[in-house]
């Protein structure tokens, strides 16, 4: 019987393998620029993975990964007790749910407002206009927004004066910071964030949308029965990964860059996120294993998300990133 078993399963293991050599040599210039790519990743990535040990050491630079004393889970403790970390937690999450329920449908919005357009000449122009801010660093997008919102001088507190109502002191109130940090990510990256929607409705069969005229169906119609359906598996493969981010990680969210120039010490209540707190342990305090500890803990919890938003999108849309 194992005999058996093991002979028939010979054949379709070499037939897989003779299948991927075979696609290997067809496709051999792709793979050959795809390596750089590879050998990058492995440097900067996964090479890096060995210093996860400093998590479970009391880690001295003199002594290096095999001298340092080995301190089991206690920065991991430490970390839990730490009502900064929990802090951090909280605005972490809340900042990047708000990104999210606020900021994941509107690339799409714009993306089928775009392709609505018939002149080409204005639509590749509001195209350019809407990718721009995607390039500007955050050190400038920054200051701009505090020179917006300057309460003596800034041309929203001057309107709002000119309104006949009192100054705001956006910048340095807790209260506002959420606001004005997700308006300003929004801002920034929605335009560029929906390069991969207008790609997936270029895919879209057009003579879908010819049938679709001559049955008489209407622009909603075929916005509802066409084109949604068309790209769901796009929007289901792009919600996963930006709700793998819902714990620190950038893709256009609550990045370290954009909270370390929009944040300062009046408002760090609110804009204190857990990708900042590795930074002040890590970098500023040189509190090095609790801020590989920190990390672990934030990479494994994506990961979780990860599994469990593809697993959701599978069973929902029948779509998956794997």
């Amino acid at each position: 019987m194992g005999l058996s078993t093991t002979a028939s399963a010979s054949p379709k293991l070499l037939s897989n393998r003779q299948v991927l050599w075979t696609r290997m040599k067809k496709y051999k210039l792709m793979y050959m620029f795809l390596l750089p790519a590879i050998v990058v990743t492995i440097i900067f990535a996964y090479i890096p993975m060995i210093g996860l040990i400093m998590a479970f050491q009391d880690y001295s630079a003199v002594q290096g990964f095999l001298n340092s004393p080995f301190a089991g889970f206690k920065h991991f403790q430490n970390m839990l007790s730490n009502p900064e970390f929990m802090l951090g937690l909280k605005n972490t999450v809340a900042l990047n749910g708000l990104l999210i329920v606020i900021g994941f449908p509107l690339p799409i919005i714009f993306a089928l407002l775009i392709n609505e357009i018939k002149n080409v000449k204005f639509k590749r122009i509001t195209q350019t206009i809407s990718y721009l801010p995607h390039f500007i660093s955050w050190v400038v997008v920054s200051g701009l927004v505090y020179k917006l919102l300057e309460e003596d001088f800034g041309s929203i507190n001057l309107l709002i004066q000119m309104l006949g109502f009192e100054k705001i002191s956006f910048m340095r109130e807790v209260d506002y910071f959420w606001g004005v940090f997700v308006t300003t990510v929004i801002w920034k990256e929605f335009g560029w964030n929906s390069i991969i929607f207008l790609a997936a409705l270029t895919g879209i069969d057009q003579e879908q949308y010819e049938a679709a005229t001559i049955d008489g169906a209407g622009r909603f119609q075929k916005l509802l029965y066409i084109t949604l359906p068309g790209i769901a598996n796009v929007i289901g493969l792009m919600f996963i990964f930006k709700v793998a981010t819902i714990f620190g990680g950038g893709g256009g969210g609550a990045s370290f860059d954009a909270v370390y120039n929009m944040g300062n010490a009046l408002v760090s209540e609110a804009s204190l996120t857990l990708d900042y707190h590795v930074y002040l342990a890590g970098i500023r305090h040189a509190e090095v294993s609790y801020g590989t500890a920190v990390g672990l803990v934030l990479s494994i919890l994506s990961f979780c998300i990860l599994l469990l938003s593809n697993r959701i999108s599978k069973k929902i849309s029948g779509y998956g990133a794997f």
